[in-house]
């Protein structure tokens, strides 16, 4: 039934008149017979409209006197959506319990026998109590809404309503269940946005961020749409959702996870917007690096992206506003890389994108080229000076029409000559020559071509000597053509007559040279003089060395004009070398040394004297004039103190001298080379040779402090260490110096004992050695001890002592050296036998009888026979080594002790008791 039917039931209810009776008897007719009605068109009447209380008033009349329970049910449900309007307005004016009716009148409608529209109903009733305050009944009803009608068409708002009590009531994990329904209904619906976003505070509230992001996402994602553009009207949640998600994002892995995200989501066109919203926050708390590491996440995420070179410079900023200063420098010189001249950006972006940071660009390449050219002079890197010349490069490429190009072209050409790239800084530099001809430094440049073509030449491989030395002598010719009133003008010419006289171009050379001199009448003495050498240098070119260093001696002997001699005089210096080393060629060594060493007649102390001197001992060594070299080397040693040449010549002094026979000289310049050597393997090797050569000589203090300084300063390789050891031991026990013996027998022992079972034969046999030494010196202390009254008291001090002649002995069997072992094995047996027969000997007792001595002797007897056995059957343990094959002097003398000791069991079957086994 609609609202138009109702009210002309109410108008005609209130026609019939007043009364209870009368709405009895004419209600329900009237109402059947409008509600079968269609809808009409009534006529316009010129009265007021019924107010609301009017309608509310017939609503009231007819409403329970509607036979159709629905209608009832519709007229009721009317009446109470009425009384909820006015109980709205009671609650604005403060009234107290403005929606009582209202709620009275839902609640009877859900009693009603029609369950028609009852969501509705369960609708606005829960809608009532959750303005009235009642968030329980409120929640009640939404909860019997969602139950009972999960089709209706208010099920989406329920569960969206009853999200946002358990969301207030921090029931965060229900409220994200009601709202996560919500957004799984679809886009379509009024809360579905909201949804999304508080399902995301739901998230955040519950610790779980990831989540929390992405449903913070999908709100900026249908804020923006897609526009860049946020929609109107939802700045303020923009704003809010941005925050919100700028915090997730820093209590995660900020930037990190930032980007993961925006992987997921396809990276958003709006997505800049979240990243610069994380910079600024990371900014405003002071997180400096936090907020370069967002915009940075941004471009390395997007680096074609049109905003990244925005981003980039924000970076700088930032950098800059935090007092980084070095981490600025990288970023610009990463700008640059980015979306300079050579970049992709470059390539994919067209000139309306690169108009947003030309300016930038062009201030960096600027700052940065000349920043690196400025480090680069200071460091001397080849690599530096490359860098600043990549940023003047691209300078010129970037801005070729800039009034500074030809500035740039003029550094780019110095920074290619610092970094000896002559032939770039060349083509540089001719640009400027060429291209700007009235720049103010053209004369400078075009200069400066020559002098890098001169570094050129300098490197070239002779196949391509004469197209470069060409190349320069163009380039002398130009120079000196287009600028003639420069300084320089005329000795580039001269320059290039001498070039082309080196080319064997004679005729081109002195056509050139005679130009100079007539276009040049004020030509300076020295250029003149120039000229003239032409000739005598000829002779030089054409190998007549003899022939030259006359020509030189003659023009040393020119009058004085002011001109330095000292080239002249390198080049007579030069041809007498290169006679030396023609006399060498030819086989005539002693011709040659006199040459070499008639360059230190002409220039005593100069680099070539040095380099004749030291080719002499070469030339003599190769002739294997061993002591002639040696002596020789020595003069260059005390001649030429500091020379660069001495690096080897200790080593090379130290071989000569043996090759000779200076063995103690040989030996010397070792010590040296041990003492001095920047290579510690040399100098360990020189220590331990110099010990062995002071050995050959039969110099023992001199190969104990050699073997001794190598035997404390080097313990690797353990083999060497040991020897040299070993040498100390021998050379102590010739000294008779036993106390620096024993030192070096214990350090033998260290050596083996700290090694183990990595020990090699060698080693373990020294130290068995070395460990029989000392335990010979406990079988001393044992002899020592003798047996007197008290004899137990005596015999005690006896059987202590040994004991510890036992243990020596038994440490060198330890190390397994068969040599050593028999001996051992028959000193521990002798030892039990010489107890045995010390227990025999021992001094009787003053004033025994006859018959208390006998009693006496068999005690003596008793005590001694275990000693007596105890050897007995350690001489049969060595004994037993024959088996093996072993028949060495200790395995002999033990047969020897058994005979003596007892010959009767002497061919018994041996005893199988192991050695240690026999000894306890």
């Amino acid at each position: 039934m609609s609202c138009r039917q109702l009210i002309v039931i109410c108008m005609a209810v209130g026609l019939v008149g007043c009364g209870s009776a009368a709405l009895q008897t004419k209600g329900p007719r009237i109402a059947e017979a409008v509600s079968d009605l269609p809808e009409v068109n009534l006529p316009e009447v010129r009265m007021p409209p019924p107010t609301r209380g009017d309608v509310m008033a017939a609503y009231r009349r007819i409403y329970g006197t509607v036979p159709d329970a629905r209608d009832n049910l519709a007229v009721g449900k009317r009446l109470a959506d009425l009384e909820m309007q006015v109980g709205e307005e009671n609650d604005v004016a403060g009234i107290a319990d403005p929606y009582r009716a209202a709620i009275a009148l839902y609640e009877e409608l859900l009693s009603s026998e029609s369950k028609d529209k009852h969501d509705e109903v369960i609708y606005q009733l829960a809608r009532a109590h959750d303005v009235v305050g009642d968030a329980g009944a409120a929640r009640s009803y939404l909860d019997r809404l969602i139950t009972d009608y999960p089709d209706s068409q208010y099920a989406v708002e329920a569960h969206f309503r009853r999200g946002e009590m358990a969301f207030s009531a921090e029931r965060y994990g229900a409220a994200a269940q009601d709202y996560a329904y919500v957004v799984d209904q679809g886009a379509d619906s009024a809360y579905w946005r909201n949804s999304n976003y508080m399902l995301g505070w739901c998230r955040f509230k519950e610790g779980d961020l990831d989540l929390a992001l992405a449903s913070f996402f999908v709100v900026v994602g249908q804020v923006f749409g897609d526009s860049e553009v946020p929609e109107r009207g939802a700045e303020e949640l923009l704003d809010d959702v941005l925050r919100v998600s700028v915090l997730a994002a820093t209590y995660l892995d900020g930037p990190k996870t930032l980007a993961q995200h925006m992987q997921r989501l396809d990276r958003p066109a709006w997505q800049h917007h979240v990243y610069e919203r994380l910079a600024l926050e990371y900014k405003t708390r002071e997180r400096y690096l936090d907020s370069v590491a967002t915009l940075e996440t941004f471009i390395e995420e997007n680096p074609l992206d049109r905003r990244a070179p925005v981003s980039h410079q924000r970076v700088i900023d930032v950098l800059i506003a935090a007092d980084f200063p070095s981490e600025i420098r990288p970023r610009k010189e990463d700008f640059i890389a980015r979306y300079g001249v050579r970049s992709e950006f470059w390539q994919v972006h067209g000139a309306d994108a690169r108009a947003d940071y030309l300016p930038v660009l062009k201030t960096y390449l600027n700052e940065l080229s000349r920043l690196n050219h400025n480090e680069a002079q200071a460091s001397k890197l080849a690599a530096d000076y490359l860098e600043a010349a990549d940023y003047y490069e691209q300078f010129v490429a970037t801005f070729p029409e800039d009034p500074t190009v030809a500035e740039n072209l003029f550094l780019l050409g110095e920074v290619y000559t610092e970094a000896d790239r002559h032939g770039d800084a060349v083509g540089a530099f001719q640009r400027v020559v060429r291209e700007h001809p009235t720049y103010e430094k053209a004369n400078e440049a075009g200069y400066a071509a020559v002098l890098g073509l001169t570094e050129v030449l300098a490197t070239v491989d002779e196949v391509d000597r004469e197209l470069w030395q060409r190349v320069r002598i163009d380039a002398q010719i130009e120079f000196a053509m287009t600028f003639p009133g420069d300084d320089r003008a005329a000795a580039v010419q001269a320059d290039a007559a001498n070039a082309l006289f080196d080319l064997g171009q004679f005729d081109q050379s002195m056509q050139l040279a005679s130009h100079l001199l007539r276009t040049h009448t004020d030509l300076d003495p020295k250029l003149a003089r120039t000229a003239l050498l032409i000739m005598g240098h000829g002779e030089f070119e054409l190998g007549q060395f003899a022939a030259a260093e006359a020509a030189y001696r003659q023009l040393l002997g020119l009058p004085d004009v002011g001109e330095s001699n000292a080239p002249v005089q390198e080049k007579l210096l030069a041809a007498i070398y290169k006679q030396a080393e023609e006399a060498e060629a030819a086989g005539s060594v002693d011709t040659a040394v006199d040459h070499y060493l008639r360059i230190a007649n002409e220039a005593p102390g100069s680099e070539l004297a040095a380099k004749g001197h030291y080719d002499a001992v070469a030339a003599i060594e190769g002739e294997e004039r061993w002591g002639e070299a040696a002596a020789l080397l020595a003069a260059f040693r005390s001649t030429y103190q500091g020379n660069e040449l001495l690096a080897d010549a200790p080593k090379r002094l130290a071989d000569l001298y043996e090759k000779s026979g200076d063995v103690r000289s040989a030996a010397g310049e070792l010590r040296g080379i041990a003492a001095t050597d920047a290579d510690t393997e040399v100098r360990r090797q020189a220590l331990y040779r110099a010990g062995e050569m002071y050995l050959q000589i039969e110099d023992a203090g001199e190969a104990r402090a050699a073997f001794e300084d190598y035997a404390n300063t080097y313990a690797v390789p353990v083999d060497l260490s040991l020897e040299a050891m070993q040498h100390l031991d021998v050379l102590y026990a010739r000294a008779g110096d036993e106390s620096r013996r024993r030192h070096w027998l214990t350090r033998k022992i260290e050596l083996a004992d700290r090694e183990g079972a990595a020990a090699s034969d060698r080693m373990k046999y020294l130290a068995a050695e070395a460990q029989y030494v000392f335990a010979e010196d406990a079988r001393r202390d044992f002899d020592a001890v003798t047996l007197s009254n008290p004899l137990k008291k005596s015999l005690q001090l006896k059987t202590t002592a040994l004991k510890r002649t036992v243990a020596a002995f038994e440490k060198v069997t330890e190390y397994g050296v068969q040599q050593f072992a028999t001996a051992s094995n028959f000193q521990i047996a002798d030892l039990y036998a010489a107890l045995s027969v010390s227990v025999l000997d021992s001094a009787r007792p003053a004033g025994l009888s006859e018959m208390e001595l006998e009693q006496y002797e068999i005690l003596l007897e008793e005590q001694a026979y275990p000693f007596e056995e105890q050897a007995i059957a350690l001489h049969e343990i060595n004994a037993q080594r024959s088996w093996s094959g072993v028949y060495d002097e200790w395995v002999q003398r033990s047969f020897a002790a058994l005979k003596a000791l007892n010959p009767g069991r002497f061919d018994r079957e041996e005893l199988e008791v192991s050695y240690v086994d026999s000894i306890r």
